[in-house]
């Protein structure tokens, strides 16, 4: 899994695309506090999307909201 990261104070979103076994591509969020260990994370789905580069877009633009909103 490659992750890519957002941050917005003290919050850490991170979201990638992991491929099904159906070859469909899910995408992933996970925020937390940046004090906090991954371990801590609080999973948030966000799709199941044809190809991957739709599911990072997908994914990314929940992470931003789960960041502007608050969502932890």
């Amino acid at each position: 899994m490659t992750d890519k990261v957002l941050q917005s104070g003290t919050h850490i979103a991170r979201y990638d695309a992991v491929e099904k076994p159906d070859h469909a591509f899910e995408a992933q969020v996970f925020v937390r506090l940046t004090r906090e260990p991954e371990v801590a994370e609080t999973y948030i789905p966000a799709g199941i999307f044809p190809t991957e580069e739709e599911a990072l877009a997908g994914a990314r633009e929940r992470a931003q909201r789960a960041l502007k909103e608050h969502e932890f």
